[in-house]
C-alpha cells in the first residue's frame, strides 16, 4: 500500500454496485477491506468497517477518490466540500478569514504577514488545474463569508491572469497580493451594510463606495504602489465614469484593470440572497458583449480566450439533466457552446442549454 497516494473518503458516499478500480482499506490504511475489481455491496462493507473499529471513513487511492468524486452519485455540497479540501482551498479560506476577522489590522496587515499567504495562493493558481479552482470559486457562499472568499477568489484569478500576461515569480505574487487586499477597506464598512441581504439604498451605496479610499489608507506605506493603486482604482473606468477618483485611460494601472476583471467575474458567478449566481459561460458572454463598461478590452479578450480554452473538453450538465462535453465555445456566444453527447455534436441553444458545470479535478 502506498499511503502517500491515498486519501480518506466517507463511507456514506459510496453506493452499491460501484466496481473498485483499486483496493480499499480501513480508515488507518492498515486493513484491506475489499480488493480491486470487487463490486461494492454496502451491507458487506458496513460489517467489515464495524469489525475494523471505524464505520465512517475508508482509505482509497487517488485514482479511486477522483473517480468517486466525479460520479453523479456524489451529492453536490459534499463534492464541493471535498473539492475544497482536495486542493487546499478550504485551508486558504480559513487563513484569510482568520486575518480579516481580526480587528487589529496593525498586527497583520503588513508584508511580513501577507506575503507567505500570497505565495501559497500563487502556487495553487499556477500549479493546480484551473478548472478545480473555478469549481471552488463558482460555488455559492454564505453572506458572512463573502469578503474573505471574494478576496481569496480575486487573488486566485489575478494570479492566473498575471500568468496569462506572461509575468513570472515575484510579479505574479504582486498581482496575487493586490487581489487579496483589493477590498480590505470593506473591513471599515458597517456590517449591516456589508452583509445586507438585499440591494443597498442610495445612501448605503455611497458609504460602500468609500471602501477603495479606506483600502488605500490601510495599505499606505505598508505595501508597494502597485498593490495600493489596484485597491484604490479597481472600480475606476477607462472612460472616467468610475470611482473614487474619476480617472481614465492610462491613469489606471494595468494591475488595477486586471483586478477589476477578477472582481467582476467573481461577483457575477457568486450567489447572493437577492441575486442568483450565473454560469461561468454566461459571464464570459456578458464580458464579450461589453455589459461591464469601462474595462480594458484587450485584457477582457485575453481573459475570455484563456477561459474558453480551459472550459473546452469540460463536462456540463444540460437542461435535460444529462451530461455532455464542451467541444467548442464560440467567442461571441460563450453561453451556447458546441457540445458532444453519445457521439453527437451540436450547439446548445435557448431550449437545450448548459445548466451546470461539472466539478473538475
Amino acid at each position: 500500500m502506498d499511503s502517500e497516494n491515498m486519501r480518506i473518503f466517507p463511507v456514506k458516499y459510496l453506493w452499491d454496485g460501484y466496481v473498485l478500480n483499486n483496493d480499499i482499506y480501513n480508515h488507518t490504511g492498515t486493513v484491506k477491506l475489499l480488493a480491486k475489481g470487487e463490486k461494492i455491496v454496502k451491507a458487506k462493507l458496513d460489517k467489515l468497517l464495524r469489525f475494523s473499529g471505524n464505520d465512517k471513513h475508508i482509505m482509497v487511492y487517488n485514482e479511486t477518490f477522483l473517480d468517486l468524486m466525479s460520479d453523479g452519485h456524489m451529492p453536490q455540497e459534499a463534492r464541493q466540500k471535498m473539492t475544497e479540501q482536495y486542493m487546499g482551498y478550504d485551508q486558504l479560506h480559513q487563513n484569510v478569514g482568520s486575518l480579516f476577522h481580526n480587528p487589529d489590522t496593525t498586527s497583520w496587515l503588513c508584508c511580513e504577514q501577507m506575503e507567505p499567504l500570497a505565495e501559497e495562493i500563487t502556487g495553487k493558481a499556477v500549479n493546480f488545474d484551473p478548472l478545480t479552482i473555478f469549481s471552488c470559486i463558482s460555488f455559492p457562499r454564505p453572506m458572512d463569508e463573502g469578503l474573505q472568499r471574494h478576496s481569496l477568489n480575486v487573488a486566485l484569478l489575478n494570479a492566473m491572469q498575471a500568468e496569462w500576461l506572461g509575468l513570472k515569480g515575484a510579479e505574479i505574487k504582486v498581482y496575487t497580493l493586490a487581489g487579496l487586499l483589493h477590498d480590505i477597506g470593506k473591513t471599515m464598512i458597517p456590517e449591516e451594510i456589508l452583509f445586507a441581504p438585499r440591494k443597498l439604498t442610495q445612501d448605503e451605496v455611497m458609504i460602500m463606495r468609500e471602501h477603495p479610499v479606506y483600502s488605500d489608507s490601510l495599505l499606505s506605506k505598508k505595501f508597494c504602489e502597485d498593490i495600493r493603486l489596484a485597491a484604490r482604482h479597481h472600480h475606476e473606468k477607462l472612460d472616467g465614469t468610475g470611482y473614487p477618483d474619476g480617472i481614465s485611460g492610462e491613469q489606471i494601472s494595468v494591475i488595477a484593470r486586471v483586478t477589476a476583471i477578477s472582481d467582476i467575474y467573481d461577483a457575477m458567478v457568486s450567489a447572493r440572497s437577492y441575486k442568483d449566481s450565473r454560469l461561468p459561460l454566461h459571464v464570459l458572454n456578458m464580458f464579450y458583449d461589453g455589459e461591464f463598461e469601462g474595462l480594458d478590452r484587450r485584457l477582457v479578450m485575453l481573459f475570455i480566450k484563456n477561459m474558453r480554452q480551459k472550459y473546452t473538453d469540460h463536462e456540463v450538465v444540460m437542461s435535460d439533466g444529462m451530461k455532455a462535453t464542451i467541444r467548442y465555445i464560440p467567442p461571441n456566444d460563450a453561453a451556447h457552446p458546441v457540445v458532444q453527447r453519445d457521439g453527437v455534436i451540436r450547439q446548445s441553444d435557448g431550449e437545450w442549454y448548459c445548466k451546470e458545470m461539472v466539478t473538475s479535478f
